[in-house]
């Protein structure tokens, strides 16, 4: 290397690297599994950064829109009354925030260009859409509009602002009076209510995705690597040193990675210009908020790309002759993969993910670490295991003049490597399949009875809580919900059980006859009405009574009613129509919801973050597949070609398909059970303290779906090496 320095030589190498990429097939298929793996993970760097971008522009709207109470801040005076109900549609709940300017020069909530006037409603865009079905641009009063982009959490975000009429305003107290907008501590509302914790989802980001995409990289950086290694030995030869190596490596990367981290950068720069509807997940993205850290986003992507370029230099062998072995057998190697495996079960296993865990978002995080350690060091003990197979293996097989065994575990002994890359997308594919199941089936037991109730009635039980009301509104209301809907009051005294009563006209509704006044227990009746009697009052025996809905009474010191709203199955217009009613008859802020809503409620935030572990988990599968595939191809190469010549020897084909056999069929398959264990294992948290339920059937599914991957990649690789051994002709290698 003696005539060439400087930038010549740097230049030369360079140059060296960049045509060995672009050679035979298979640097082809290394540069095709490199641009994909650097697309991948740079995406997935970029995604991290949006979370953070995201979760900073929903904090900041939060702070600024949060009302300042007077009993908070004292010394502030009262400028506008602020109260917070909620509603819902099609079962999810959002805030409705009742509002009444004090002073003239007050100004609005953030998000509203002027205070809305008395029977006014001002709805977020993604409310406004939601429940265009069910009338809600006229629920609440009179559509005043739509809620601006600076006072919501996020453009999906559902949200309405109300001003009651006039009649309605001596329902407003002290307690709540606000003195302005802006709270560096505020009290959730809206979206905030119900936002999955930014580090929980950064730890399901770098989960489900990162990893993957770092399998998939560290795949592809060894796809070909015996070429690349026989030309590190000629390096070597020629008196290179470390940099001379780092820089042909750099080279040979080089386009694919830079191809690559454009491809990936593109949906990030994208997302940054245009509001993004996220699958699966009633979410939208901001574009503001990730323009606001655009520059971030794209240093998180040119991270990752650097990062796949120190990785092609650390990941080269820095001697040798792309034959030499390389075993795990040192006992310092064993230890630390065992122990780092050992390190990650412990991790995952105390925590506590059930929804009441002491520190959730800790736990989390915990459980995340223990995973990625387990699932990261797996495959190496996986490959030490073989290398002891390979050993017994080799030794038999002389014993008993096995050819294909011998060949087989000789290559299991001394490639360890290898058999690393050869499982790890099974190890890890089957961690992300079981972990997806476990956080879909995730709920309790009462959400999930919750969700059968709403999937059975829908909106044909309605439950509304409201201050106690004159006899001229609740005729009012009792007319406005229209005919063929029948409206009771649960009764509930004093030490009492709780008593559905109603006139006999509202009987008759619902095709039953008239009760008598005194209250009974009902024998024979619908669903609707068991079902009301088990969510509202604790048994299905439900007690009835024929009466009037009563006008006065009390419940802890406060005047309510409870109504029941009951309509034909199937009634689409029930749930617009009946809360429009309440709204308009039943005081300022009454509180409308299905059956069962507060844990309906809970069910559907479960199946939210099942949606998005679903999407997430998706590209994390994908990259697997993808891991699996290129490690299979770049395999079959190298198998065909170190084993084509053993068929002049052997003078027949069956060596090839049993050395295939036992050196890809096995290890694949044993990385399969190897794996379907430890997920169950670390599944044991999400069981027994999360709410999920283990599906035993889709262990046996995915066991057997990896012997089957195993026989058929070894089935190939056999059937590949006859081609290969057919047209095989000496050469000078």
């Amino acid at each position: 290397m003696g005539r060439l320095s400087g930038r010549g030589l740097t230049r030369q190498l360079m140059a060296m690297g960049l045509r060995a990429s672009k050679g035979g097939p298979g640097h082809r298929l290394r540069s095709l599994a490199l641009a994909l793996a650097t697309a991948f993970l740079c995406c997935a760097a970029g995604t991290a950064v949006i979370t953070m971008a995201a979760d900073s522009a929903e904090q900041s709207h939060a702070q600024a829109r949060a009302p300042r109470f007077t009993g908070k801040f004292p010394g502030e005076r009262a400028v506008a009354h602020w109260r917070e109900s909620g509603d819902t549609v099609g079962g999810l709940q959002h805030s409705v925030i009742f509002v009444e300017p004090l002073t003239p020069g007050a100004s609005p909530p953030p998000g509203l260009s002027a205070w809305p006037r008395p029977g006014e409603a001002v709805l977020s865009p993604a409310l406004a859409a939601a429940g265009q079905r069910e009338g809600i641009s006229h629920r609440y009063g009179r559509d005043a509009g739509r809620i601006s982009a600076e006072g919501l959490t996020s453009p999906s975000e559902r949200l309405v602002y109300v001003r009651p009429t006039a009649a309605k305003s001596p329902e407003w107290d002290r307690t709540m009076e606000i003195s302005g907008f802006g709270d560096p501590d505020p009290t959730p509302f809206g979206d905030s209510i119900g936002v999955v914790d930014a580090d929980a989802f950064m730890a399901a980001v770098l989960g489900f995705l990162g990893l993957p995409a770092a399998v998939l990289t560290v795949v592809a950086l060894r796809c070909g690597s015996a070429a690349r290694d026989r030309r590190t030995a000629l390096l070597d030869a020629l008196g290179g040193t470390w940099r001379h190596r780092a820089l042909v490596c750099v080279g040979e990367a080089l386009w694919p990675v830079g191809a690559g981290a454009l491809i990936g950068t593109l949906p990030l720069v994208t997302a940054a210009y245009t509001d993004v509807a996220v699958p699966l997940t009633d979410y939208t993205l901001s574009a503001a908020a990730v323009r606001a850290w655009l520059p971030a986003v794209l240093l998180g992507a040119a991270g990752a790309a650097a990062g796949v370029l120190v990785a092609s230099v650390l990941l080269h062998r820095k001697k040798g002759d792309g034959r030499s072995p390389r075993t795990l057998t040192e006992g310092r190697v064993k230890r630390r993969y065992a122990l780092l495996c050992a390190l990650g079960l412990v991790l995952a296993m105390p925590v506590d993910l059930g929804p009441l865990a002491p520190d959730y978002r800790v736990s989390i995080v915990q459980y995340a670490i223990g995973i990625v350690l387990t699932l990261a060091t797996l495959p190496a003990l996986i490959a030490w295991a073989m290398t002891a197979l390979g050993r017994r293996l080799a030794g038999r097989s002389i014993a008993k003049r096995y050819p294909g065994g011998l060949i087989a575990g000789r290559w299991l002994h001394a490639h360890p490597g290898v058999i690393a890359r050869l499982v790890v997308a099974v190890v890890v594919g089957l961690g992300l399949v079981s972990q997806v199941q476990l956080w879909v089936s995730r709920t309790t037991v009462a959400a999930a009875e919750a969700r059968q109730t709403f999937d059975a009635l829908g909106d044909s039980v309605l439950i509304i809580r409201s201050r106690v009301q004159p006899a001229s509104h609740i005729k009012a209301f009792q007319e406005d919900t229209g005919q063929g809907r029948a409206v009771f009051a649960l009764v509930q005294d004093r030490g009492e059980p709780a008593v559905l009563t109603g006139p006999c006209a509202s009987w008759k509704a619902v095709q039953l006859p008239c009760p008598p006044p005194r209250s009974t227990v009902l024998r024979d009746g619908d669903r609707r009405l068991s079902e009301l009697g088990r969510w509202e009052t604790g048994t299905p025996d439900l007690r009835i009574a024929s009466d009037g809905i009563p006008t006065t009474g009390a419940r802890g010191g406060v005047a309510e009613i409870k109504l029941v709203v009951i309509s034909r199955p199937g009634d689409a217009s029930a749930a617009g129509t009946v809360r429009e009613a309440a709204y308009r008859h039943l005081g300022t802020a009454p509180l409308v919801n299905v059956l069962a809503g507060a844990q309906l409620g809970g069910a559907l935030l479960d199946e939210t973050i099942a949606n998005w572990v679903t999407l997430l988990g998706l590209g994390g599968m994908l990259m697997a597949a993808l891991a699996a595939a290129f490690s299979a191809l770049a395999e079959f190469q190298v198998f065909g070609s170190r084993l084509a010549p053993v068929g002049v020897l052997a003078g027949d084909t069956h060596v090839f398909r049993s050395t295939a056999l036992w050196y890809l069929s096995v290890p694949i398959g044993v990385a399969g059970c190897a794996g379907a264990v430890v997920s169950a294992v670390l599944g044991y948290p999400m069981v027994t303290t999360g709410g999920a339920r283990w599906a035993p059937e889709l262990t046996a599914v995915t066991v057997a779906g990896s012997t089957l991957l195993a026989i058929c990649v070894g089935l190939a690789g056999g059937q590949g090496v006859v081609a290969r051994a057919r047209s095989w002709r000496p050469g000078a290698d």
